[in-house]
């Protein structure tokens, strides 16, 4: 009696061993299928050229601010697109960012973006990201 007892201890925990293990592959191989360095615009649901409105807000002072016209639009999206976007899984967490950039179609969250976050997923800081974003708050009329 005391011997099955003991065999059933140990399965169970064999058996829990085991499937935490593969829980933990499965994440890991879901996380490694998002940490391909690629161009900004490939990580747009869609065609990035169909944004109709950016919304930004400043993490300095929390001002928001919306671009409609479609001019400023592709001209903006012109230079950020081929950025190239290199994701971090091992950045720490930051408090704060310079801005908070939202795209959107047809009213529909798209994208969002920050200096080292897609989607709420870190990326490796981009100075030339955060340039360009700066340089729209500023010219947004």
């Amino acid at each position: 009696m005391k011997r099955n007892l003991v065999m059933f201890i140990i399965v169970t925990m064999l058996v829990g061993i085991c499937v935490g293990c593969q829980n933990d592959n499965q994440s890991n191989s879901e996380v490694s299928d998002d940490l391909t360095t690629k161009q900004l615009e490939k990580f747009y649901p869609g065609n990035i050229t169909n944004v109709d409105s950016i919304e930004m807000i400043s993490g300095s002072n929390g001002n928001r601010k919306v671009i409609n016209n479609p001019v400023e639009i592709k001209e903006w999206l012109e230079k950020i697109r081929h950025l190239v976007i290199v994701p971090d899984p091992k950045q720490e967490e930051s408090s704060g960012v310079l801005f908070h950039v939202t795209l959107f179609e047809k009213e529909q969250e798209k994208l969002y973006i920050t200096p080292t976050s897609i989607n709420h997923n870190p990326i490796k800081p981009n100075p030339k990201l955060a340039s360009l974003m700066k340089e729209l708050y500023r010219d947004e009329k």
